[in-house]
């Protein structure tokens, strides 16, 4: 058994990195605490078997759009038993602002996933909008071909737009009664 303090550097604050610390480190079967430091750095004491910590090492060297780890400094000493029993988790501060700053920072957290998901979603609707003009290509191509199955269409199409319309203008409507 040995214990290593890491420092790990770069945007790793605000990212749900230290869920992924206390994951990795459960599953590999080590003890310890991440905490996030105000520097803006995260601090990790663990103790377990030395390929373990180096397994832990190597899984949290992460770059993508969320996490972005620039630097790890690793320091091994000799195990002291103070996690023993007590598994893999954050190190939380018995003051009320720390609380605060915890609560924060997993509001920072799902600001970024969602910033993530939002740029995903922009992508797909550009996609969307070229398969939209490739539709509405090909409807010409089957009016061309087939003429009034393509016009018969178009009039469907057109009959549900103005159903939609009526039915906004109806719940609008049934609102402003209620009111």
């Amino acid at each position: 058994m040995i214990r290593a303090k890491i420092v790990i550097s770069g945007d790793v604050q605000g990212a749900g990195y230290r869920g992924i610390i206390i994951r990795t480190g459960r599953k590999l079967g080590l003890v310890g605490n991440v905490e996030n430091i105000p520097d803006g750095t995260v601090k990790v004491v663990c103790e377990g078997e030395k390929e373990k910590i180096e397994e832990l090492i190597k899984s949290i060297k992460i770059r993508d759009e969320i996490v972005d780890v620039e630097n790890i400094d690793v320091r091994f000493e000799d195990a002291s038993g103070e996690f023993d029993g007590k598994g893999f988790d954050v190190k939380a501060s018995e003051k009320i602002s720390d609380l605060y700053r915890e609560m924060f920072h997993g509001y920072i957290t799902s600001e970024k996933y969602f910033r993530v998901g939002f740029k995903k979603q922009d992508k797909t609707l550009d996609a969307l909008k070229g398969m939209h003009s490739d539709i509405n290509k090909r409807f010409d191509k089957t009016d061309e071909k087939y003429g009034d199955m393509s016009k018969t269409m178009k009039d469907v199409h057109q009959d549900l737009k103005e159903m939609k319309n009526l039915f906004a203008r109806l719940v609008n409507h049934f609102v402003k009664e209620e009111k």
